[in-house]
């Protein structure tokens, strides 16, 4: 809040028929009747003053002629005229507050001895409506040629009262609290801060001052930041400890030489597995085998886990280790024997060709020459 300052405006005629609805603003500018003082209201600007209505403990007082602003100089009560709390803003017309009058407040209004209403708020040095403080019914209406509704503005200044207020405002601000907290809730943070600053002793413990906490605190602040800037460039220019720092390209020559012996043991364990697989019978020769070993490269796991769910072929092992599962005819060639014909037959399926033929082929690439029985 510092710079913002406190206003009163009387808003002129009162609805009889609908005494609850009370407009407190009028929307977009308003001011006195001089122009000496204008001020402006939005659906913004409201919708800030309606969150703080929320947030309040306590209502909001109508009083009499602004009298609750001077109680502490009052010789006698000061009696409320009534109390809201809810704000709403209506477009193109204002601020309107939901009040609950008194008895005595009713009478007077249905009796026309009070008419008009006035806000007291807070006001930026632009004129922009910040927060409000309370409101009062009141006789003094300045015309400033708005609407009806929305007529009879009036700025007044409360010197009495505003070197106390605008101290009231300072404290507020310093302390975080809201536009609505009262002198008992500055109080009690205040207190909060001295119990704080004196280590729970209270006013019984010597006087602190504020601001030579604050200049001590930047000083240590800014000594923190020298330090590490000096960290920084030490870092940045010195020669690093080689006890406690390796090179990058000593890092990146470890990392090759690691990842190609990782690549050769791994293709010792994928040789290793197709060996045993194809003196079993588990894999063939040519393809099967290629297509296994790529598949080693990338994933062993997988390939062992496929090469363990095949099951041995004994005629296969024969074909692929020498022993070719041949016999001889009588004209002294070369005869498949039934293992290796069951064998073929198991590819005839998908290629077109009789377990024969392809017995005959397999003997082909072996080097070897197939004759009929």
């Amino acid at each position: 809040m510092p710079g913002w300052k406190r206003a009163t405006a009387s808003l002129a005629s009162i609805d009889k028929q609908n005494l609850h609805r009370i407009q407190l603003f009028p929307a977009g500018w308003f001011g006195s009747a001089d122009g000496s003082m204008r001020w402006y209201l939005d659906a913004t600007l409201a919708q800030v003053l309606i969150d703080a209505a929320r947030q309040r403990v306590n209502d909001y007082e109508f009083d009499y002629e602004h009298q609750s602003l001077n109680a502490h100089r009052a010789s006698g009560p000061v009696p409320a005229a009534g109390w809201f709390k809810s704000l709403y803003w209506v477009e193109d017309e204002g601020l309107f507050a939901d009040v609950v009058w008194t008895a005595r407040a009713t009478e007077l209004i249905q009796a026309d001895e009070y008419r008009y209403v006035s806000p007291t708020f807070y006001h930026d040095n632009r004129g922009c409506v910040r927060g409000l403080v309370n409101a009062a019914l009141t006789n003094m209406p300045v015309l400033d040629g708005m609407q009806p509704v929305a007529a009879s503005l009036m700025f007044y200044d409360d010197n009495g009262g505003s070197s106390v207020d605008e101290i009231l405002e300072q404290l507020r601000w310093m302390l975080n609290l809201p536009l609505s907290a009262t002198t008992e809730d500055i109080k009690a943070e205040l207190q909060k801060l001295i119990d704080r600053l004196s280590g729970g002793e209270g006013l019984a413990a010597a006087s602190i001052s504020l601001s030579n906490i604050l200049t001590e605190k930047d000083q240590a602040l800014q000594d923190k930041d020298n330090r590490i800037a000096a960290l920084s460039a030490a870092q940045q220019t010195g020669t690093p400890d080689p006890t406690k720092f390796v090179p990058v390209a000593v890092v990146d020559e470890l990392r090759t030489t690691l990842a190609a012996l990782s690549s050769q043991v791994n293709d010792d364990r994928v040789g290793t597995l197709l060996t045993a697989a194809l003196s079993d019978g588990r894999v063939m020769a040519g393809a099967d085998a290629d297509n296994l070993r790529e598949l080693g490269k990338k994933d062993f796991a997988l390939m062992e886990k496929m090469i363990a769910a095949r099951q041995p072929i004994q005629a296969l092992s024969q074909t692929q280790t020498g022993a070719h599962g041949l016999s001889l005819n009588d004209r002294g060639e070369p005869v498949a024997d039934q293992g290796v014909l069951a064998v073929c037959s198991q590819f005839a399926d998908f290629t077109g060709m009789n377990e024969k033929d392809i017995a005959r082929a397999v003997h082909s690439e072996m080097g070897g020459t197939y004759g009929a029985e």
